[in-house]
């Protein structure tokens, strides 16, 4: 999705007029329609991190360079993917039966260990939310 379509989707989510928007980052209607619809590529860095500000993300959000609207946010899905793809295996053949079959002794109690950790640490978070 390009800025103008992100921002113009932003806008509306949070009931903001394109006027009430371009009143919060001080340029005018018409500069705000012109980034919103794409004749406006180039968005100056100040109005940019104004915007952002406005709308309550981030700038690299705006720019498409994460799906995360703000840095803080933490997103298990896309960091359990992340990891899949930091080690090269997301496309390895990992779930794979007969990858499993050719563990040893060793890598079997490896991953027992990781598996213990594992449900620990959900029965640590369950007990934390009762």
């Amino acid at each position: 999705m390009d800025i103008g379509k992100k921002l113009k989707n932003l806008r509306e989510r949070r009931g903001l007029q394109q006027v009430e928007l371009a009143y919060k980052i001080n340029v005018s209607q018409t500069k705000m329609n012109k980034i919103e619809t794409g004749y406006q590529k180039k968005i100056e860095p100040e109005i940019l991190t104004n915007i952002a500000e406005a709308l309550d993300v981030s700038t690299d959000y705006l720019l498409g360079k994460t799906d995360k609207e703000k840095e803080n946010d933490f997103d298990p899905i896309a960091e359990h993917n992340r990891l899949l793809k930091k080690y090269g295996i997301e496309d390895s053949g990992f779930f794979d039966i007969e990858k499993w079959k050719q563990m040893g002794p060793e890598e079997l109690k490896q991953l027992e260990d990781y598996f213990e950790f594992i449900v620990n640490k959900a029965r640590e978070k369950n007990k934390d939310s009762e």
